[in-house]
């Protein structure tokens, strides 16, 4: 059995490393899971840099533990409802869209460019 206190100090090494690619650009900001991550980056380098053991039975299962984490954390990070506000071309900000948001960042971005491309200014998006 895996001590939670080490994988949660593991997966947040690795978080943070991931959230420096997402900055540089090289990992997108809606990936939302290990696998969609190994679609940009070797997670095993992430495992590497953080210094997680390997080469034992126990090292696998922290291993395991540690992803497990880390796809949890990615999941969380995409869930929503998301929402969009507008920034005027003036300043003023104001929400825009469904009430009740979009279930995927994906569909409020592709709303916020729409509502941008026809009035100009601004627009982010957030969940709340």
């Amino acid at each position: 059995m895996t001590d939670t206190e080490e994988v949660r100090r593991y997966a947040e090494a690795v978080m943070s490393m991931i959230k420096e690619d997402q900055d540089s650009g090289q990992v997108p900001r809606d990936v939302a899971s290990v696998d969609e991550l190994d679609n940009f980056v070797d997670l095993g380098d992430y495992y590497r840099q953080a210094d997680l053991p390997s080469g034992s039975h126990e090292a696998a299962c922290l291993r395991d533990a540690v992803s497990g984490e880390i796809g949890r954390r990615l999941s969380e990070s995409q869930t929503g409802p998301w929402h969009v506000t507008w920034k005027h071309p003036g300043g003023q900000a104001s929400d825009i869209g469904r009430a009740v948001g979009y279930p995927t960042r994906a569909e409020a971005e592709a709303v916020g460019r729409e509502y941008l491309a026809a009035h100009g200014g601004a627009f982010y998006v957030h969940s709340r």
